[in-house]
């Protein structure tokens, strides 16, 4: 993933309120920002991780081979 599409993408989540960054240190002593899951982004991610497994049991389900009926 590139810097084009990472750093909208975390701008948007702070906006919502799901992630919360703050500027610190690096392993390599250079200054960057750090991002952490805000309480609502928990929620979120779970909200978000129930759907995803509703939808690929009802996928499942749809795509496995039918049951004899005879």
């Amino acid at each position: 993933m590139n810097y084009g599409t990472l750093y909208p993408s975390l701008l948007k989540l702070e906006q919502e309120g799901s992630i919360a960054s703050e500027w610190g240190v690096s392993e390599n002593n250079r200054r960057a920002k750090f991002y952490r899951l805000t309480r609502a982004g928990r929620k979120q991610l779970g909200k978000e991780a129930r759907n995803w497994e509703q939808t690929t049991a009802i996928l499942a389900r749809f795509l496995s081979p039918a049951e004899d009926t005879v």
